[in-house]
């Protein structure tokens, strides 16, 4: 009865909505890329159901809706990373996927859709309009134009890319259903803090804009502790390149290998090889990385192959650029990029990686940078999937040191799969449950006490951002675990706001407390 009174309630909020005007089709394109198209919101509303048109007859889609804020986005090749407000690539293909997005008048939005082959398939089947250019529709009998977005990925591997305008382009069409804003009150979640405990093996920034790079004329060092690394302010210096240094067969977008005068110990094991990337990055084993030029953490943190990366578009190759080099001496084998040209530029770049053979330790080290290009992304991964640390500001946080784990812990989690809305099941997903839980606690409150460190009872680093007004017990039996609440159908309760958190105590237990706690969700109800 649930689930059918949720589906009458969105089929009426769909017949109450409408589907704007997209051009007619024109072609399937199929690619790693996905393209979609932005547009300026000309008055308040709520986006309540996307697809994406199935002429390829592909059984999944993906589709991702960001805000752009109050700027459209850049011209290709510059790009920018929108707020993502939905994301989703395991839908049937071209079925309707209900949201429910609040437009704010002025902001600008890209939507990109494509179909898929398979859940999380990179291989896009944009449904392109009949012409290029722009297409001039309506947002609620308002007229708008819809103008080309795109980004260089294949989004049904997952979302957040860097994403451009190109006013020239082809349209990729996607349905979008919207209804005027003002009807009622759309029920929202909102993440509160953090869960514990957490380690990652890995770390990055990333600068999206070249000219925000702030890392040239420093120097960081990563001390091999055996298992991982120590990460903290540059214990060395830059080493100019000699007489005898071997420049490297590096042109635009290419690889090569060194053989270093012993084997190097590193999070992963031992190598006797390296693989130089002409765009920035040396990774272990002779396979590499590969040759990307496009910067991503999501990139780097599923590479094969444990790497250190300057990630950037270079071309060594080009007439007047540098060259990238390679030398071994006392021990240390160094790879520079000695004034190496970004692409399509004549601006140079220096930096090293140094690579003690004997202790495993690695320096980075900056020299001049050009600051033109494409985007920057300075970090590290171990070979193989790794979890998401987050984007960190090393010039802010490398005054201290931190710590990479030789493997990634996740911190428990809560996350809502649904929202509070009048008449409905407000349902959310404990994450991470260690194996080592054994009894849970979900907790229900009407306020948030704004506790981000319980290191006061024995939790160091663990929150509490629930008021403990209803406890729930449960008993660990997965690395998940679901919790649902009715809320009534009752008008009164609109704009009401609840908090809900979660804690796992575990045997052996990892603090004094014995337990961890999940982030908080604050859902504010309402009856959209």
């Amino acid at each position: 009865m649930r689930t059918a009174f949720v589906l009458a309630a969105l089929g009426l909020a769909h017949a109450a909505a409408a589907q704007i005007p997209i051009p007619p089709f024109g072609s399937t394109f199929t690619s790693t890329l996905t393209r979609g198209y932005w547009f300026q919101a000309p008055a308040a509303g709520i986006v309540t159901g996307i697809s994406v048109p199935n002429e390829s007859l592909q059984p999944f889609q993906a589709i991702e809706f960001v805000d752009l804020g109050t700027t459209p986005p850049p011209a290709y090749p510059t790009t920018v990373v929108g707020t993502q407000l939905h994301y989703s690539n395991n839908t049937a293909g071209g079925s309707l996927v209900p949201v429910a997005i609040p437009l704010v008048p002025g902001n600008y939005y890209g939507v990109l859709g494509a179909c898929t082959n398979a859940v999380g398939s990179t291989t896009s089947y944009n449904s392109y309009a009949n012409a290029a250019g722009t297409f001039s529709s309506t947002i609620l009998g308002i007229p708008t134009t819809l103008t080309r977005f795109g980004t260089q990925f294949g989004i049904g591997g997952g979302g957040n890319n860097p994403s451009w305008s190109e006013a020239g382009g082809t349209i990729s069409r996607v349905d979008l259903y919207i209804t005027a804003g003002g009807g009622g009150t759309v029920a929202t979640n909102t993440t509160l803090g953090a869960g514990c405990i957490a380690s990652y093996a890995s770390f990055y920034e990333n600068f999206a804009a070249p000219a925000g790079f702030d890392l040239a004329n420093t120097s960081m060092s990563m001390l091999f502790t055996g298992a991982g690394y120590l990460a903290v302010p540059g214990i060395t210096t830059y080493v100019p390149p000699t007489a005898a240094a071997t420049p490297l067969a590096l042109t635009d977008d290419s690889q090569t290998t060194v053989t270093l005068a012993s084997p190097f110990p590193h999070a992963g094991g031992a190598t006797s090889t390296l693989s130089v990337c002409s765009n920035g990055y040396v990774s272990v084993d002779a396979t590499g990385n590969g040759t990307a030029y496009t910067p991503t953490a999501a990139a780097m943190l599923a590479a094969p192959n444990t790497g250190w990366w300057n990630w950037h578009d270079y071309n060594p190759g080009a007439a007047g650029s540098g060259q990238v080099k390679f030398e071994q001496a006392n021990g240390v084998a160094y790879v520079t990029w000695d004034g190496v040209y970004s692409f399509g530029q004549t601006t140079a770049d220096t930096f090293q990686m140094q690579f003690e053979l004997a202790t495993g330790n690695v320096h980075l080290v900056w020299g001049a940078m050009g600051l033109v290009g494409n985007a920057y992304l300075v970090g590290f991964s171990p070979g193989g999937a790794s979890a998401d640390p987050g984007n960190r500001d090393l010039s802010a946080t490398l005054p201290a040191a931190f710590t990479l784990g030789s493997g990634d812990i996740l911190p428990l989690t809560l996350t809502a799969t649904s929202r509070p809305v009048t008449g409905t099941n407000w349902d959310m997903t404990v994450g991470n449950v260690p194996v080592t839980g054994l009894i849970g606690v979900d907790v229900y409150g009407v306020s948030d006490p704004g506790i981000n460190d319980l290191f006061f009872l024995g939790a160091p680093g663990c929150g509490l951002r629930a008021s403990i007004d209803v406890t729930v017990g449960w008993a660990v039996g997965s690395p998940t675990h679901g919790l649902s609440l009715p809320i009534p159908n009752t008008p009164s309760l609109v704009n009401f706001n609840l908090y809900v958190t979660s804690a796992v105590f575990q045997v052996p237990a990892v603090n004094a407390f014995g337990a961890i706690t999940s982030n908080g969700v604050n859902g504010m109800i309402g009856n959209l």
